[in-house]
């Protein structure tokens, strides 16, 4: 069981106020919340989290994020068991910014932490158990580091959820029906969200539009039957992959591989 107050008596834009681990934890009541915010993560056994009139069940190596000030209650969820949990605590001039870049206003549940959130309280305990001005500047540095990892988690798992949703769907329609016109319409029926934002998520993923992978997707086709095919006329393979029109399959092939298909197949 290890725990460390670190409160300093000045001002300063970040500062550890507490961090612990292997802690036996108690119930806990803050009507009114903690000064601080606050990272709980359950290590052995199970806790509740009742936070904003909901309930949050802490497994091993999951965790939440309180914001100050928010009333919480959290105890194990068997009283006859053990619940062993570490935490980190923070504050300071810049701490309320950089929770409001986090997105946070009364907490954020993270039941997939990455391994650096989870070894966090551990690797930086001693560290943080230093109490010199130079040592509490320093500190400062990996709480910001803390809270981009938050950040990056959090992202993660909105991407892993578009990514679900909207990005494969979209990829695994266009793989078995790509010799076939396809609209953006279509490809809306299929995630059944707006064009505008099934493209936007699309492109944050791959950098490109759903159609301009479309049309990528439809040349890689055309190389591999213009290679396995050298007999077959450049319209033939044009209509079998999907472009309707052969001058702008020609167009699109030469933007891409800076050659038509005829001089392509000149080099096989």
């Amino acid at each position: 069981m290890r725990i460390a107050f670190n409160k300093p008596t000045q001002d300063f834009p970040l500062y550890c106020d507490s961090i612990g681990y292997q802690w036996q934890q108690d119930p806990m009541t803050r009507k009114n919340g903690y000064y601080a915010f606050h990272w709980l993560q359950s290590e052995m056994g199970t806790g509740i989290v009742e936070v904003a009139g909901q309930k949050i069940t802490l497994a091993p190596n999951q965790g939440i994020f309180l914001a100050k000030g928010v009333p919480h209650h959290y105890e194990s969820s068997d009283p006859n068991k053990d619940w062993q949990t570490a935490f980190f605590t923070f504050d300071g001039t810049l701490a309320q910014d950089l929770v409001n870049y986090l997105g946070v206003t009364d907490y954020l549940y993270v039941p997939s932490p990455s391994a650096e959130l989870l070894t966090f309280p551990t690797e930086k305990f001693e560290q943080f158990n230093q109490h010199s001005i130079a040592a509490i500047l320093d500190q400062s540095t990996e709480i910001y580091r803390f809270v981009m990892l938050l950040k990056q988690n959090d992202a993660l798992k909105a991407f892993n959820r578009q990514n679900k949703e909207i990005t494969m769907p979209i990829i695994e329609y266009i793989t078995q029906h790509y010799m076939k016109p396809i609209t953006n319409e279509e490809l809306a029926g299929v995630t059944q969200y707006s064009v505008t934002y099934q493209n936007r998520v699309f492109k944050k993923a791959y950098n490109i539009t759903p159609l301009q992978y479309l049309t990528e997707y439809r040349l890689q086709k055309a190389r591999e039957l213009l290679l396995s095919k050298p007999e077959w006329e450049i319209k033939r393979i044009g209509t079998i992959v999907g472009f309707q029109d052969t001058s702008q399959f020609i167009h699109q092939f030469k933007r891409i591989h800076k050659v038509t298909p005829q001089q392509f197949k000149k080099f096989i």
